[in-house]
């Protein structure tokens, strides 16, 4: 958690001095959600440095500019939680725009980082009337400011998205993993399914004992989650594996932790055998989302109640890894008690919209896991 407060300090630093402001830009204070005119000028902003051609985006909060004078920071008196704001422009905006908003101290003051992420989805536009917003007019981002797009702006984003090596790119990809075979589903309907995927490929992709974990609840019998474990050469790994018909939000990830501790207290309706329990107790959580999975601010929840807390968390190509410590004591031969950190492991793996395609990266997660979990 250091290392990522320290990034977060230098990139603010950097991002300070900066004299390329196209896709960068500052905010003497946190955005105002509290009306739809209001939310509207957040959303053009993500837009706008979401359409402009070029690198990652950002948006500094809690930064004073102005005209000749060095950027000062003042900080700011409140943060968002960043699923909230993804929430916001997703309800409003054509085309998914992925980014993340981190809270962190700077220099003693309170600020806030946007990372807008290079898209590959350009160009994006409001779906109707929103505010500021006009229904499918094109906004972008100049060194002067925001502005709607020209139409060589608009023709340039459209290219973009098509280019020659991106095409031969995708060639190599096999079709299947473009297809969403969840599209047309309801909600109730796509976790069905995407729970009949998982018990598909399970053993396909080394995945051995698959076991649903059900529970009643007003006489209606359902499926919380899967229970399953891999094994390569002398090491066995147990996985809770949960799934997700929808853009999954902090505060989803820490129900379902906590269903797995009712299961292992007994307060679910249903008794759970002992060897049931013990598997329980060894597993790692994947959680596998049709669409986003936002794990901002989970850092603030220990894992379940088991003491484990956040030590780390990083991307890997099939999805995220978020590590958890728990400090525990050891007693060596000569009678001395040494500290130990016992870690956890938490994964995530989004935006997964067929069988195949789940196939492939839990494939590439259980290969992580052999390589790095002992």
């Amino acid at each position: 958690m250091a290392d990522t407060r320290n990034r977060l300090n230098q990139l603010f630093e950097a991002l300070l001095g900066i004299t390329e402001i196209r896709k960068v830009d500052y905010k003497a204070q946190q955005y105002d959600l509290s009306n739809e005119r209001k939310k509207s000028q957040f959303v053009k902003d993500i837009l706008c440095i979401a359409n402009a051609p070029g690198a990652d985006g950002h948006i500094l909060l809690g930064v004073k500019t102005e005209k000749g004078e060095v950027r000062k920071v003042i900080g700011i008196s409140n943060h968002h939680d960043s699923s909230d704001l993804e929430q916001i422009v997703a309800s409003v905006v054509e085309e998914p725009i992925h980014f993340e908003y981190y809270p962190f101290n700077y220099a003693g003051q309170k600020c806030g980082l946007l990372h807008i992420p290079a898209s590959n989805a350009r160009p994006h536009w409001a779906k109707n009337d929103f505010g500021l917003l006009k229904k499918h007019i094109f906004y972008t981002r100049r060194a002067s400011g925001n502005r709607e797009a020209s139409f060589a702006e608009i023709r340039e984003m459209f290219l973009a998205a098509t280019r020659v090596s991106e095409v031969a790119q995708h060639k190599l990809r096999s079709s299947r993993h473009i297809v969403d075979e969840l599209v047309d589903m309801s909600l109730d309907d796509r976790k069905l399914a995407m729970h009949k995927m998982l018990k598909n490929i399970a053993s396909k992709a080394n995945l051995r004992e698959y076991r649903s974990i059900m529970s009643n609840f007003f006489n209606r019998r359902e499926q919380e989650f899967a229970l399953v474990k891999s094994s390569s050469g002398s090491a066995i790994h147990e996985f809770s594996v949960f799934v997700y018909p929808w853009n999954v939000k902090r505060d989803e990830i820490i129900w379902s932790r906590r269903k797995v501790l009712d299961f292992l207290t007994g307060s679910r309706t249903m008794k759970v055998a002992s060897q049931l329990k013990k598997r329980l107790e060894q597993s790692s959580l994947i959680h596998i989302s049709y669409k986003r999975i936002y794990t901002t601010s989970l850092e603030k929840w220990p894992y379940s109640s088991r003491g484990y807390f956040f030590a780390n968390e990083w991307s890997e190509p099939w999805g995220k890894v978020v590590k958890w410590e728990d400090l525990i004591t050891s007693w060596s031969a000569d009678g001395k008690i040494t500290p130990v950190k016992k870690a956890k492991y938490e994964f995530f793996v989004p935006d997964v919209t067929s069988q195949d395609e789940l196939r492939d990266r839990l494939e590439k997660l259980l290969l992580w896991v052999d390589s790095n979990v002992k």
